[in-house]
């Protein structure tokens, strides 16, 4: 039986976390688990309030919060691992985000999956449900397409902590602040570490039956949050490739794909009366140009602003 901590970072969504909480609540599970929940709203503080109601009402599991005072994806992170891994027996570290549900099944398909494939790693499919009614152009964008990849078994790298498991020994070998906190309001530190990982040997797998379902809202769901969030993964993973590569072996390796980017994007955006297709095309520019910024050093802070509730 696996010793697991789950973790969950969160700001300003107390009604998401409550919806994750009480999603860990109706487990189906064979394995010991505990929750840790760290807030990085230090004036609110109400993931704080969240899980102390919660905690007042006989809650299923041992949860506990902290609170991080500095904002910045990567320090709540670290401050989540750091103390699961102090936890005495700890075996695995889960991560799940403040907008996500779990299925019943979730953390059973999780602890499965690495043992078959003696994995260290295990990313989960992602379910996407809107909030509200959406235009059918934005429907069919990639972006808010589920994260799934048809089976389960070995994967070359998981990419995200938005349904994720570790092995506490994987996690604790990367050091004492193993997310990197340069990249603290620009995400991608999730992948930062990950590639790290892979680097350094560790093996990942991926369960398709362990599945989340995270909430979409209506802010998400517009031309300009779903073109920025291409520059924004354009630029971190730009970020990335530099910290491991260098900036000139990074530009080297994906000069072709940024000029195909601007090219597809720019020529396919003016051949299309299709809003969605427009959209979906200027995607590629707008990627393109974050590698751009990513290599040259810019940052754009897209979790300074919190989406959703």
């Amino acid at each position: 039986m696996a010793n697991i901590i789950v973790c969950i970072a969160t700001c300003n969504r107390p009604q998401g976390l409550r919806r994750t909480l009480e999603s860990l609540a109706a487990q189906q599970t064979q394995h010991h688990l505990e929750v840790l929940v760290a807030d990085n709203d230090a004036a609110r503080q109400e993931g704080l309030a969240v899980v102390e109601q919660l905690a007042s009402q006989g809650y299923r599991w041992p949860v506990e919060a902290l609170l991080v005072a500095e904002r910045g994806i990567p320090l709540v992170r670290n401050a989540l691992a750091a103390a699961a891994l102090a936890r005495p027996g700890v075996t695995h570290i889960a991560m799940l985000d403040d907008d996500e549900a779990a299925s019943p099944g979730w953390i059973d398909a999780m602890a499965d999956t690495a043992q078959r494939w003696e994995a260290d790693v295990v990313g989960g499919a992602v379910l996407r449900e809107m909030d509200s009614a959406i235009a059918p152009w934005a429907a069919r964008h990639p972006l808010l397409a589920p994260k799934q990849r048809g089976q389960s078994g070995p994967v070359a790298l998981v990419d995200s902590t938005a349904n994720v498991l570790i092995a506490a020994t994987a996690l604790r070998a990367m050091g004492e602040r193993p997310f990197d906190e340069r990249m603290a309001l620009t995400g991608g530190s999730d992948k930062q570490l990950f590639t790290r990982m892979q680097r350094a040997g560790f093996r990942f797998a991926w369960s398709e039956e362990a599945v989340v379902t995270e909430l979409i809202p209506a802010s998400r769901v517009t031309a300009r949050w779903l073109l920025m969030r291409g520059y924004r993964v354009g630029m971190t993973d730009m970020m990335v490739e530099r910290f491991h590569r260098g900036r000139l072996r990074a530009l080297l390796g994906e000069a072709p794909r940024i000029v195909a980017g601007f090219l597809v994007g720019s020529l396919g955006a003016v051949a299309t009366f299709d809003r969605g297709k427009r959209v979906e095309r200027l995607g590629k520019l707008y990627r393109a140009a974050g590698k751009i910024a990513g290599l040259a050093g810019f940052h754009y802070e897209e979790y300074r602003k919190v989406h959703g509730a």
